[in-house]
């Protein structure tokens, strides 16, 4: 990021009075360079957290914020705010990465320091996702949200970075709409007059940290273009893009997503041409139990090893997007040296291929295909998973009651509910990779319901707001929150005694949390 963006920003990052921020945007909108320059003007102490594969839950996070405040085990959200507090100096907690924890219980965590913060704490979390954060809260209702529009370089400002090519400025502005990671890349090609998406190192960009971190959804809507006839959907392609902080009018973009459209659908990892039908439209449940409809037939398991349909979970709870090898290896093999993990993966794969695409040859798979390093279960425009339909309905759903749009948030979050019918894939039992996953879904299942409890009782619909907190609790009964919704439901209904009923129960459940 240029220093003349980073002299727009910083001072507001690092000086400004609302309790959060969020930096929302694709990769290279020099979203980490703001926190680091942030990190360095700021003028009390500086707190960070990245997370990672191996650091994306709430242990990692509060033993993080622990070893750098110096408190002593165990450590608690309690713990980590006093010790905040009875400092002199401001604090500001730097979070880079933020969309890795996505609808989980660590960012749910983000959110209770946010809306707990005291005076002298600010938070600054950025990613490529808007978090899931309820910020109709009057504690985040000052939540200032930065996304590409704010984070790109102006025409002006692309002149300063460019001097020696001032007649070029307005061409890559208008390519690149003054994204800084297409600028730097696209500049070299532009300079001496050639296509820039002739530049592997470009199109490599744009598939990898671009593309493969959005929905496939998004991107077939982006293709399509909002004159496509068969974008009758396409009225949420704005919504869904703001949400992951994109701006989707950028033409170097939209003439790479064109020769996506342009090329024959084989095993990139790309979605299928628009308008192009095929007989291996992909059906995947994985709520409740799991089940996987191929073309119209049920999948046979009846032959395979239990590896084999277990890899066939994960990939679909992923359905869409890439998962790395040694994410599988790892997951699938914890034990297992990485050569031995390796020649199992291959073996799984080819067996899973012989399920899905029988008689297929090599290199010509529709369905479970391989990208780079990474495999993935393809959905063509015709399949559908629960996990990513509920991920899209929960989102919609928090993001209208974050606007005030009761009626829309009601609908995305009923839809959400009805499609989290149980547990996740509870075929996998306490395998380590799947509880993880399984508790994120678990939290933001709780996270809708309470949502729209809130949203039912704010529009006096109190039967509606009594069914969706009570969801909640069958989900998780140790919300406390939840609980008080509940009571208040109740009396709104006029109805005393279910009332009187749900703060016994409260009662009995902060007495088995032994709270007084």
């Amino acid at each position: 990021m240029h220093k003349t963006v980073c002299q727009r920003l910083v001072p507001g990052l690092a000086r400004g009075t609302a309790p959060l921020t969020l930096l929302v945007a694709p990769a290279g909108y020099g979203k980490t360079t703001l926190l680091t320059r942030a990190a360095d003007v700021f003028p009390g102490k500086v707190l960070h957290w990245r997370p990672c594969r191996d650091t994306l839950g709430v242990p990692s996070l509060l033993a993080s914020l622990g070893r750098q405040l110096e408190l002593s085990d165990p450590v608690s959200v309690e713990s980590v705010l006093l010790a905040v507090e009875r400092r002199a100096d401001p604090v500001l907690l730097l979070v880079d990465g933020v969309h890795h924890v996505h609808g989980s219980p660590a960012e749910a965590l983000l959110e209770e320091l946010a809306v707990l913060a005291p005076r002298n704490l600010r938070l600054i979390l950025a990613g490529r996702r808007m978090p899931a954060l309820n910020l109709t809260r009057l504690e985040l209702a000052d939540t200032a949200v930065l996304r590409a529009r704010e984070l790109r370089l102006p025409e002006g400002e692309i002149a300063s970075v460019f001097p020696d090519a001032p007649e070029l400025t307005r061409e890559l502005a208008e390519l690149t709409r003054g994204w800084p990671g297409l600028l730097r890349l696209s500049r070299p090609a532009v300079l001496a007059g050639r296509d820039p998406l002739e530049s592997a190192a470009l199109r490599t960009y744009l598939d990898r940290e671009v593309l493969e971190a959005l929905p496939p959804r998004l991107v077939r809507l982006m293709e399509r273009g909002p004159d496509d006839p068969g974008s009758h959907d396409g009225t949420d392609a704005p919504e869904l893009a703001e949400e992951y902080g994109l701006e989707t009018d950028v033409p170097l973009l939209r003439a790479h997503l064109a020769r996506h459209c342009a090329r024959p659908a084989r095993h990139t990892g790309t979605p299928h041409p628009p308008g192009a039908q095929t007989s291996a439209s992909l059906f995947l449940r994985c709520f409740q139990r799991y089940e996987a409809t191929l073309a119209g037939r049920p999948l046979d398991w009846s032959r395979t090893r239990p590896r084999v349909r277990a890899l066939a979970r994960l990939l679909s709870v992923h359905a869409g997007r890439p998962i790395h090898r040694e994410e599988l290896m790892a997951a699938l093999w914890p034990e297992s040296p990485a050569h031995t993990a390796g020649r199992g993966l291959q073996v799984a794969v080819s067996a899973l291929r012989t399920v899905l695409e029988p008689g297929t040859g090599r290199g010509r798979a529709q369905v479970l295909v391989r990208s780079g390093e990474a495999y993935m279960l393809v959905l063509d425009p015709g399949g559908s998973c629960d996990v990513q339909a509920f991920e899209a309905a929960a989102g919609e759903g928090l993001r209208a009651a974050a606007r005030g749009e009761a009626d829309r948030a009601a609908g995305a979050l009923g839809r959400a509910l009805r499609l989290y019918t149980g547990e996740l894939l509870p075929e996998d039992g306490p395998a380590e990779w799947v509880v993880p996953i399984r508790e994120r879904y678990r939290n933001q299942a709780v996270r809708a319901a309470h949502a729209l409890a809130e949203v039912e009782l704010g529009r006096n619909r109190a039967a509606a707001a009594v069914a969706a907190a009570a969801h909640a609790l069958s989900v998780d009964p140790f919300q406390d929150a939840v609980w008080r919704l509940l009571i208040a439901a109740h009396r709104q209904a006029g109805d005393p005694v279910a009332a009187r009923h749900a703060e016994r129960r409260h009662a009995q459940m902060l007495d088995t949390l032994g709270v007084v």
